[in-house]
């Protein structure tokens, strides 16, 4: 049988949780598991899901004095638009107790808040469906949630560089933490320069394996975020050559039949949290006034892109997204600058040649 590929071990581990997770929900909540795995939705969006309808169905059940388990379709289908209006006024701030019986505040942003409707709304399009319920009372409830100025997080071309230097010789780091990287060097430049390149997601990046790379080809299969549109990649010469670099000098598994691309320091597949622990420490004496994060470096990606071409369906093509509109939302406030700059630049026009008047 073939070794699985990361991804698909992943959406494994993903549905064991899925499965401990709805062991003490309602018995609907099985069939509502197979129902959303039957479509595209990715095996992490579910399990975001679940963790959303349990938090609802435990907020139900408490207000009713039952267990979770006893949470009845019926139940929700009484609920109206004032239930739903306190129950997200409850989630601003709430506590409750984590797996270790502690008690823990939790909180959620406006963005965290539409998530968990999408969940309730994916819940009770289902039961709808399926005849559990005949009418869907969240169907036209609307979220009045606060408006937010876009802003993205990303750096300039010059810090990019600063970065990357820093990495290439060391100088981003001091004392131990220099010493340490020393044996990741052409890993960490590899890593960090492929990112920056393409734009591709933490989780694209740590599961590409070494036979996913078309060197011939300067491509790029990597498995794309819930199935995704376009799995192919391309690569710029800066990327293949510190890639050939990193793999000629430095790549070294613990396993000779290790497929992993990026090997971690015991040899096996580097996994999110140390790429994000990677990023922070390259770049929090280097950019100190933004805190980069690996999405940071997507962002960075498609900044760049869209300020070097001023093509919105370019950049949302090479960043995959599911739409020109998730594109434009996300970047929107690179628009306005871009406009800004426009005025400003057709005024140095008209004023080119002095004297001279435009009529």
């Amino acid at each position: 049988m073939a070794e699985l590929k990361y991804y698909q071990q992943q959406d494994i581990l993903n549905m064991e949780r899925i499965q401990e997770l709805i062991k003490d929900m309602p018995s609907y909540m099985r069939s509502y598991v197979s129902y959303m795995s039957t479509g595209s939705t990715s095996k992490r969006t579910i399990l975001n899901y679940v963790y959303d309808i349990r938090g609802f169905l435990r907020y139900v059940a408490d207000s009713h004095k039952i267990e979770i388990s006893d949470v009845t379709p019926e139940m929700l289908e009484q609920l109206n638009h004032f239930d739903f209006d306190e129950y997200f006024l409850y989630i601003d701030s709430y506590k409750e107790q984590n797996e270790n019986n502690r008690t823990i505040r939790r909180t959620n942003t406006e963005a965290g808040k539409a998530r968990k409707l999408s969940s309730l709304r994916s819940l009770y399009n289902y039961q709808l469906e399926y005849g559990f319920i005949k009418t869907n009372p969240i169907a036209s409830y609307k979220l009045r949630l606060k408006r937010q100025k876009p802003h993205i997080t990303a750096m300039n071309v010059s810090e990019v560089n600063d970065v990357m230097n820093g990495v290439e010789t060391g100088d981003a780091l001091t004392g131990r933490k220099k010493k340490f990287a020393e044996h990741t060097r052409y890993r960490d430049t590899a890593l960090l320069s492929l990112m920056l390149n393409t734009g591709i997601r933490v989780s694209e990046c740590v599961g590409i394996d070494l036979d996913d790379i078309d060197w011939k080809n300067k491509r790029l299969l990597v498995h794309r975020k819930g199935g995704g549109n376009d799995p192919d990649v391309f690569l710029n010469d800066d990327a293949i050559q510190a890639l050939q670099d990193y793999i000629r000098l430095e790549r070294k598994p613990a396993d000779p039949d290790e497929k992993a691309l990026f090997i971690s320091r015991n040899g096996t597949r580097m996994s999110v949290c140390s790429v994000d622990r990677l990023v922070k420490k390259y770049t929090e004496n280097t950019v100190p006034g933004k805190k980069i994060t690996p999405h940071k470096l997507r962002s960075t990606f498609g900044t760049n892109l869209y300020q070097a071409t001023g093509d919105i369906h370019l950049t949302s093509k090479a960043l995959n997204h599911s739409s020109i509109e998730v594109t434009a939302s996300h970047y929107a406030d690179v628009n306005i600058r871009q406009r800004k700059e426009a005025v400003e630049i057709i005024e140095q026009r008209y004023h080119e040649e002095d004297g001279d008047t435009i009529s």
